[in-house]
């Protein structure tokens, strides 16, 4: 394997990453805790809106490069020559940077429509600010989440990171001093300062990067770059597999909600989702996200076992649960007093709506995992089959939503996420090899969130920080002292942990 992909660069970069991600997640929760408690509800009906068209507009502009860079800079890495790694790197960065300007173009365009449709009259200005923070935070992704993490620079990456958590925090806490703009738009020239900050530094750190590769001879001469045709035909099957997911996903459920139910209901439902989300970037397989599908690649080029890929796999969505499943018994047994605490008393309400978006983050995990492995397979046309498929999904959700309510609208996404990852692996499967989740084991974890929640329904556990802390310490030690008891890892999975750890999970040696 290449140098830049060894045991000692996995492990230096895992530490950076951690570190980083940790300190980041601090300053990104105090700045969500901070917009919650100070903008005005139909200002925050606003922010959620014009970040949910931003995030809409990432995907739509992106066309899929995401997994182009995630499958072939480790490939391009571990086969080629330094001086191709270079040219390929740029020539990414230059075609995500034309997308990019196409698409913020157009979100600044149709900003008075959009605005019109949701019926947030006063959300035109900060719509439009929004659209040239699309083109810098962006770049900034494509610099940070892709160029510099397939390079294992992952320092770099948390570098850019902490650039914009430090600036956005500072900035939204000056900006809010003043009662003027205290506002959604006011919100939106802090994040674009912050997002045009964090791009211009994973720049110069990328530059610096390339620079400093090592020369190399190429491992496999024989091998060469597809060219861009072959490379975006890839990218179109994730783009269609997105664009699809995105008619279904969180950011147009807030939108459609927006439409349908006002104002007052967006804010409470996007206050739930952005708590969610927080959660979301912070599970085992999202924050390490960076540094585990790179290594994976990597490890899949050199080795091609599908096999061990599979268990991989598994291992990580199982790490994924006994980080949501606590949570979620936590929102069940203890939500309204968290979600109160997190929004400073203004939302207590949103408890349920906390628990629903929970209950997709749970489906939602072994997505990103079956996307994964289609992509790692060469076979990430199925993504966007399966997408179009489920194409249905947001006309469901309008019939749904006015006659049956909020629980209708969850039970429709849970199934939507269920079904994704069913069809997908389905059409994976082969004669000679299966994906094979270890649905013992997820069933076992499962089972300590139902204990989980009970205990914590059955205390009074009081108000305030100390309480929300105690509750979610005791949440979490149910769920692992379960799963811990009832066995919850396969044979295949110990194989796979270091031999100490092995030990551990298995209990009995």
């Amino acid at each position: 394997m290449s140098e830049g992909y060894s045991r000692s660069a996995f492990k230096r970069n895992l530490f950076q990453y951690t570190g980083g991600r940790l300190l980041n997640a601090l300053m990104v929760f105090a700045i969500f805790l901070w917009i919650a408690r100070q903008l005005p509800t139909e200002e925050y009906a606003n922010y959620v809106a014009a970040f949910a068209l931003l995030e809409m507009g990432l995907v739509f502009s992106a066309f899929g490069m995401e997994w182009v860079t995630a499958v072939y800079i480790p490939l391009v890495r571990v086969k080629s020559t330094s001086s191709v790694l270079r040219r390929f790197v740029w020539s990414s960065a230059a075609v995500q940077a034309g997308l990019l300007c196409v698409g913020a173009f157009v979100l600044y365009a149709m900003a008075p429509l959009l605005a019109e449709w949701l019926g947030l009259s006063s959300g035109v200005a900060a719509f439009r600010v929004y659209s040239v923070v699309m083109f810098f935070e962006g770049l900034g992704r494509v610099f940070r989440d892709q160029l510099l993490a397939c390079l294992m620079q992952q320092g770099a990456a948390q570098l850019s990171q902490m650039s914009r958590s430090v600036t956005m925090l500072v900035f939204a806490y000056v900006l809010f001093q003043n009662d003027d703009l205290r506002s959604a738009e006011g919100l939106a020239f802090a994040e674009l300062i912050a997002s045009f900050t964090s791009f211009c530094v994973a720049a110069l750190l990328l530059r610096y990067a390339l620079v400093k590769e090592r020369v190399t001879k190429a491992a496999d001469p024989s091998w060469c770059v597809p060219g861009w045709g072959v490379l975006l035909r890839t990218g179109r099957n994730a783009w269609l597999s997105n664009v699809a997911n995105l008619s279904w996903g969180g950011q147009a459920v807030l939108l459609l909600a927006t439409r349908l139910m006002g104002a007052e209901a967006a804010a409470l439902l996007g206050f739930a989702r952005n708590l969610s989300e927080q959660i979301r970037k912070y599970m085992p397989m999202e924050f390490l996200l960076g540094v585990v599908r790179t290594l994976l690649m990597a490890r899949f080029a050199v080795d091609g076992d599908r096999d061990r890929l599979s268990v991989r796999a598994g291992l990580m969505y199982k790490a994924n649960l006994l980080f949501v499943i606590p949570l979620l018994a936590a929102a069940i047994g203890y939500g309204d007093e968290l979600c109160a605490l997190a929004s400073g008393g203004r939302y207590p309400d949103a408890q349920w709506f906390l628990v629903g978006w929970l209950c997709v983050l749970v489906l939602a995990a072994h997505h990103r995992l079956t996307d994964l492995l289609a992509h790692a397979l060469g076979r990430s046309g199925l993504t966007s089959r399966a997408s179009l498929v489920l194409i249905v999904v947001p006309f469901t959700l309008v019939l749904v939503l006015p006659a049956y309510g909020w629980w209708a609208m969850f039970a429709v996404l849970v199934i939507a996420e269920a079904a994704y990852s069913a069809m997908v692996l389905y059409w994976l499967s082969s004669p000679d090899w299966k994906h094979r989740l270890h649905w013992a084991g997820c069933l076992k974890i499962a089972c300590g969130g139902v204990v989980g929640a009970m205990v914590l329904d059955a205390f009074s556990w009081g108000g305030g920080a100390t309480a929300g802390l105690v509750a979610l310490l005791v949440a979490f030690a149910v769920v692992w002292t379960c799963t811990f008891l009832l066995r919850a890892w396969s044979p295949a999975e110990l194989g796979l942990l270091p031999q100490r750890f092995a030990r551990a999970a298995r209990h009995d040696a």
